[in-house]
């Protein structure tokens, strides 16, 4: 468990509503300057859905004087704070975990398997289709998504809790029909943390539930949004992962001419997997993660292709021009490596794994 400063507090303020971090600094410095004021005039303090401050004078203290009277002088002010009733129950860890349970139709076994996810630390609500879980999401975040077989568009769900960075670490948790595998796709889908297929012991799910409750809760410690999605080799596809990695960058902390620069990246990364990886083979998959951090955004693109030798492209792409680099491959019968050039003056970090079918590419949060 960390501690969060005010610096942190401020750049989390920036970011959610687009501001000058120096600017969101100094409003948080002049209100909590101001609290501090009212509670030394010895005023009370409140604040909605969070804490309240109360002062008060203890009783009179009798002071015997050097003509052998006393003196009531006036006790210390004595300082009461009490924590908003909901926040405490949920700091304490009564209805600490909230947990949606999607299911086609509500049933017999549906009120079991809502019964057993429950606990003296979790809640458990259960709705029906994905149009009421979009409807119970609109005034609730569930810390944990349990989509039961047989829900209909349950991609929708998926792909709506991910690419929103505010409820990207709910977890999320399908129930599969026997012989389900959620890596083999036909469309671009944004992927669930876990899966179980029918049949499927109860305690399985109720222990599967447990440990993604505890990572996603100690994920919240260090990552602010994660994105994991797979898609086939195919061209109207890589636009559309295109266009969905475009829109969680808005939300990543990036300046707008980084977010730009990160854009040309991943779009090349994402045309080296398809065509010079995956050879433009329709049935190959891409896959992707998308990780921010306080500090820097990070996306790793993996192709179903046999690798190549990066060495040689990296080394060239640090040192050399990128023009006359690349007629010298294409004159060997080589590939170009145009692209990894490119790549490399759009991000602050580029690397690939040992076979060479994995790139991650990283920017780094510039403080303003």
């Amino acid at each position: 468990m960390k501690t969060v400063k005010v610096d942190e507090l401020a750049h989390k303020v920036s970011r959610d509503l687009n501001t000058n971090e120096a600017d969101a600094r100094a409003v948080l410095e002049r209100s909590l300057d101001l609290i501090r004021k009212e509670l030394q005039r010895g005023n009370g303090v409140e604040l909605n859905n969070f804490l309240s401050v109360h002062i008060r004078q203890g009783d009179p203290v009798a002071t015997a004087t050097q003509a052998g009277g006393t003196l009531g002088l006036p006790s210390a002010r004595i300082i009461q704070i009490d924590l908003d009733e909901a926040l405490r129950k949920a700091i304490e860890g009564s209805g600490l975990y909230q947990i949606m349970l999607i299911v086609p139709k509500k049933n017999f076994f549906t009120g079991v398997m809502a019964s057993r996810l429950a606990s003296a630390r979790s809640e458990v609500t259960v709705v029906e289709g994905v149009e009421q879980a979009a409807d119970y999401m609109q005034n609730g975040r569930p810390d944990l998504i349990v989509i039961d077989v047989g829900v209909e568009n349950a991609s929708r769900i998926c792909e709506a809790i991910k690419k929103d960075r505010d409820s990207s670490l709910t977890s999320i948790i399908i129930i599969g029909e026997d012989g389900f595998d959620p890596k083999k796709v036909g469309k671009l889908t944004v992927m669930p943390d876990e899966h179980i297929n029918e049949p499927f012991d109860l305690n399985d799910l109720v222990k599967m539930s447990e440990s993604e409750l505890g990572r996603t809760a100690e994920e919240r410690n260090y990552f602010d949004h994660v994105m994991h999605f797979r898609l086939k080799t195919r061209d109207d596809q890589i636009e559309q992962a295109n266009d969905l990695v475009s829109h969680a960058l808005i939300s990543s902390g990036l300046t707008e001419e980084a977010r730009d620069a990160f854009t040309v990246a991943f779009r090349e990364a994402m045309d080296n997997a398809a065509r010079h990886g995956n050879k433009s083979n329709e049935e190959l998959c891409i896959d992707v993660q998308y990780i921010v951090d306080r500090e820097k955004v990070t996306i790793t693109v993996s192709d179903d292709g046999e690798g190549f030798d990066t060495e040689v492209y990296l080394s060239r792409g640090v040192s050399g021009n990128p023009a006359d680099a690349a007629r010298e491959r294409i004159g060997s019968g080589g590939h170009g490596g145009l692209g990894i050039m490119l790549m490399l003056r759009c991000v602050d970090k580029l690397e690939y794994n040992y076979a060479g079918n994995k790139i991650s590419l990283t920017r780094f949060i510039r403080k303003t």
